[in-house]
């Protein structure tokens, strides 16, 4: 499925230049995450989370050319490779997060936020974002691409609402992604958060909770993003491979 920029701006509430944007992008050459596909965008939370995550930063105060910039969208997509480096199992954790810090080398611009994500990323607790994780750690395994966020500029109370933001979205499209594939990732040993949950009443209502609190705050500057997800849970729901387990 084409996914154009009438889509993002009208399911997603994707700003039109943004949208645009990468609608129109031709997907990066010689980079894993892109491997073998036609088009940037594709119809899948690992795919539409892109534009999504670089709208939100707009919306929540980072000037639009700053997000459109070469600079910051070629740092993405490197990380975006450094990741599928990462999950094909040629990187471990330690190495891809050692990679990124490599590519950032004097380029971060805001010293609080740098600080904090290496030591998070390298599983440290003392840092601000350590204290905003959601409950279930197979919803951070795409935290990595916030190290691309480091070359933008902006003060340490912006930060703090990148990192408020950017767990809002990248853990309610995950959930998206781990609601699809319990059966499969159940098979294969791998990170899901509905897995994680022990799919018992309590951890479904913790699943619940976390949900209804991102669908809160992405509404705050993306009503349409806060309705597509939610319609979409509502949806997923009724799958009889998810529906045993909310009964």
């Amino acid at each position: 499925m084409f996914v154009s920029a009438d889509f993002l701006a009208i399911n997603y509430g994707v700003n039109d230049a943004i949208a645009k944007f990468f609608a129109d992008r031709e997907p990066p050459v010689n980079n894993l995450y892109w491997k073998d596909k036609l088009m940037y965008l594709r119809p899948e939370p690992a795919s539409l989370f892109i534009p999504a995550m670089v709208d939100t930063l707009y919306k929540i105060g980072i000037p639009k050319d700053e997000v459109l910039n070469d600079a910051y969208i070629n740092l993405m997509e490197q990380i975006g490779h450094i990741a599928a480096m990462e999950e094909a199992n040629q990187f471990t954790q330690k190495q891809a997060v050692h990679e990124c810090i490599a590519l950032l080398q004097n380029k971060y611009k805001n010293e609080f936020f740098y600080t904090a994500l290496v030591n998070y990323m390298q599983g440290g607790s003392d840092n601000f974002i350590a204290k905003m994780i959601t409950p279930f750690n197979a919803l951070h395994r795409g935290d990595i691409f916030l190290f691309s966020v480091c070359i933008l500029n902006f003060d340490d109370a912006m930060a703090k609402k990148i990192v408020e933001y950017w767990f809002a979205l990248i853990s309610s499209f995950l959930l998206m992604d781990d609601a699809d594939d319990i059966e499969i990732d159940k098979k294969n040993n791998h990170e899901n958060a509905f897995l994680q949950s022990g799919l018992d009443a309590i951890g479904i209502d913790k699943i619940k909770n976390l949900l209804t609190t991102n669908l809160t705050i992405l509404k705050t500057i993306n009503k349409p993003l806060a309705r597509t997800i939610d319609n979409q849970f509502v949806k997923m729901a009724q799958l009889p491979h998810i529906k045993q387990y909310l009964n």
